[in-house]
């Protein structure tokens, strides 16, 4: 099993396999804008699954515990963003997971099939950011942007007022 690297999980609102770099600032003010909108709110995750199901599984996963409008909301304006950018946005509906490992040959299927049923009871947790990550050599973050917080000139930041 290929575990990832538990210091750059995430949940992904929308994936780019290629994005140039002359697009970025374009892209960080669009998102900027959408999750200063956005308030922080918490999650809990729970429930695992695999990318395909059984024994061609790809990705191994955690899910939320509970559906989650805030999540939903977030990841909508997102993809809105990022469509109004001129991107693709991929049309499949979103599907709230954090990536936990992906299978290696030797890995025991029988054993993935029995902690599908092994409930997982973990702390919630507050979501307060959308961060961009580059993914050379391993994930960086090459922005975070605020939940709840306008951005005036790059580098500071000020409330939104409700």
């Amino acid at each position: 099993m290929r575990w990832v690297d538990t210091g750059t999980t995430h949940i992904t609102l929308h994936f780019f396999a290629e994005l140039s770099l002359d697009r970025m600032d374009e892209l960080i003010q669009a998102v900027g804008a959408a999750a200063a909108r956005e308030q922080p709110f918490t999650l809990r995750l729970g429930g695992l699954g695999s990318f395909p199901g059984g024994a061609r599984a790809k990705v191994l996963w955690i899910g939320l515990s509970e559906e989650s409008a805030a999540l939903a909301g977030l990841a909508a304006a997102v993809r809105a963003a990022v469509a109004q950018c001129g991107f693709e946005v991929d049309p499949r509906a979103f599907r709230a997971h954090v990536t936990l490992g992906r299978p290696t040959p030797r890995f025991d299927l029988d054993a993935w099939r029995s902690q599908l049923a092994v409930p997982v009871g973990l702390p919630a947790f507050t979501v307060d950011q959308v961060a961009l990550y580059e993914s050379r050599n391993g994930y960086h973050v090459r922005e975070r942007l605020p939940l709840g917080v306008a951005a005036g000139r790059r580098g500071t930041e000020a409330p939104v007022a409700t």
